[in-house]
């Protein structure tokens, strides 16, 4: 590194180099006059310096100060200017530091080099002190302008991941079931927090509303409506469930619009409510896109949910009570159906390769799913088949939620059972009687036996039931998958630890809810805690059946 330019007088060079500088900066140059230049000069302004007479030593210095910026000599021996700015740059504990290369070299091709190599400037010798001063002020106001950046970005992290951890505990993804059809949901957003919502509400006539929303926009807005979306809708569906979806979304609608004030938000929705004495679904479309129905393992286009509806939710313009009864479409529960909710996150998921939308896809990947009787969680596995086909999920949050109208020919045993040990056991005889006359084989029949058995016993033992309580049971035959499910209202139980099957047998036999005899009975087992009851989803595979 030279000397600075001669020929500038003194009183002219010191009144331009009254720039106050702050930073910690590491010289590097093998010349030790002009090290003592530069840390003159810039101590003289207000930095912290250090030198280092080679690269391996501006290496060392670089680790233990960590300076504000690094200003280079190319030309060195053992390890130049160039070599050293690639290191830095490729190190994780120097590569935010900034580099400036002091340079004799002209050519431009030197000058890209550096660049290419991580420096963010570069002074020609021989230099300006005034040119230098004015280059390091840069870099330092720079390099504390990016410093307060991450602090704020890291700060931001923090906070929306909070945000998001305390948006999915309102967004729970418990499955939820009935005597007459079993709901999955699958939920993922494409940043820490999202902008869809859905819930199950059970109602106090017995039957259900279930909605699916997606708010415009990404980011915490969306995110916000959304959580607002879902509280009032609790209370709204309470209000207006018996008058129909299209009240409850009207009055959704007026909340929406009186609360946000911008134009650019709004939802669009699908909500069903459920009469369990018509065995009906009361549907309202509010701009959203239309489920998609398998019957009989047969996609259905017949344009049912194609009709009435109208805006989403909250839209800006128009009456303040956009829907009415006329648009409701009326959906039959006959059993043997899947119906699928989603978002449009699933229909705009664009292939890897080919770039194309799910759109047209989407319907045959969900019937291929659910075609797999021994895979229960058809809406997490219909998100797991879109990605193993190759379609990128994480452009948009995801919801979808499978429900499954059972068919009443495959259940084949479904009882309430009284906390008595002798009935557990002649229950357990029937569960096995029914299913052989299903085909299932006698080996897998008494394994099904033993799992009703145990499980009752447990309830009847360990579960804190009364005298005079009871719990339900089902059991199902869909070809060569046997599936049982069992409520019960007793003690809570601690979900983590009866789903740790490393824990030790003796322990698992005392606490009896999480035995291990059942955990190795069943090929898949899923325990809940929904309200006030638990809840045990058992499945059996016959033979080859297993997917």
């Amino acid at each position: 590194m030279s000397v600075p330019e001669q020929g500038i007088p003194h009183e002219q060079t010191s009144s331009r180099l009254l720039q106050s500088l702050e930073g910690r900066v590491l010289v590097v140059d093998d010349e030790l006059p002009n090290r003592l230049y530069l840390r003159k000069l810039l101590e003289a302004r207000g930095c912290e310096v250090f030198d280092a007479e080679s690269g391996l030593a501006a290496m060392e210095i670089a680790f233990k100060k960590v300076p504000d910026l690094i200003l280079v000599d190319v030309m060195m021996p053992l390890m130049d200017g160039f070599e050293l700015c690639g290191r830095l740059r490729d190190e994780p504990r120097t590569t935010g530091i900034p580099v400036i290369m002091v340079t004799a070299k002209s050519r431009i091709e030197d000058i890209e080099t550096g660049f290419e190599l991580g420096a963010i400037d570069y002074i020609r010798k021989p230099f300006n002190p005034r040119e230098l001063v004015l280059r390091v002020g840069n870099a330092l106001a720079l390099k504390k302008s990016n410093d307060a950046l991450q602090i704020w970005n890291k700060r931001v992290a923090r906070d929306l991941e909070l945000a998001g951890a305390i948006q999915r505990s309102l967004f729970s993804e418990t499955p939820h079931f009935t005597r007459r059809f079993e709901v999955r949901i699958a939920y993922r957003t494409c940043l820490d927090v999202g902008g869809d919502a859905f819930d199950i509400i059970s109602l106090p006539n017995g039957g259900y509303c279930i909605y699916v929303a997606d708010v415009s926009g990404h980011g915490v807005a969306p995110a916000m409506i959304s959580s607002l979306l879902k509280a009032t809708a609790n209370e709204m569906v309470y209000r207006y469930a018996d008058q129909g979806p299209a009240a409850v979304c009207n009055a959704l609608n007026a909340m929406i619009r009186r609360r946000i004030d911008n134009p650019s938000y709004f939802a669009t929705l699908f909500m069903a409510i459920y009469d369990p004495a018509t065995l009906e679904w009361r549907c309202m479309n509010c701009g959203h896109p239309a489920p998609i129905i398998v019957r009989g393992g047969q996609p259905v286009v017949d344009g049912l949910f194609g009709r009435g509806g109208g805006a989403p939710i909250g839209f800006p313009f128009g009456p303040e009570k956009p829907y009415a009864a006329r648009d409701e479409v009326v959906f039959k529960d006959e059993g043997n159906c899947f119906l699928l909710l989603y978002t449009d996150g699933l229909l705009e998921a664009r292939h890897r390769r080919t770039g194309q939308e799910c759109a047209a896809r989407l319907p045959y990947l969900y019937e291929e799913v659910v075609g797999h009787p021994a895979l229960p969680d058809k809406a997490g596995q219909l998100l797991v088949r879109l990605e193993t086909e190759g379609y990128d999920l994480a452009s948009d949050d995801c919801t979808a939620i499978s429900i499954q109208m059972l068919d009443p020919l495959k259940i084949v045993l479904e009882q309430t059972v009284p906390r008595n040990i002798y009935l557990v056991s002649d229950v357990a005889k029937q569960a096995e009687t029914a299913v052989v006359a299903r085909g299932i084989s006698h080996d897998t029949a008494g394994m099904l036996r033993l799992l009703v058995m145990e499980l009752g016993a447990n309830l009847v033992e360990h579960g804190g039931l009364g005298e005079g309580d009871s719990f339900w049971l089902q059991i199902r035959v869909d070809g060569k998958v046997c599936q049982l499910v069992l409520r019960d209202e007793g003690t809570e139980w601690d979900l983590d630890e009866a789903l740790n099957r490393k824990l030790d047998e003796s322990y698992m036999g005392i606490r009896g809810r999480g035995l291990a005899i059942t955990n190795a009975i069943a090929d898949r087992i899923e325990r809940y805690r929904i309200l006030s009851q638990n809840l045990t989803y058992c499945t059996i595979v016959d033979g080859e059946a297993a997917p």
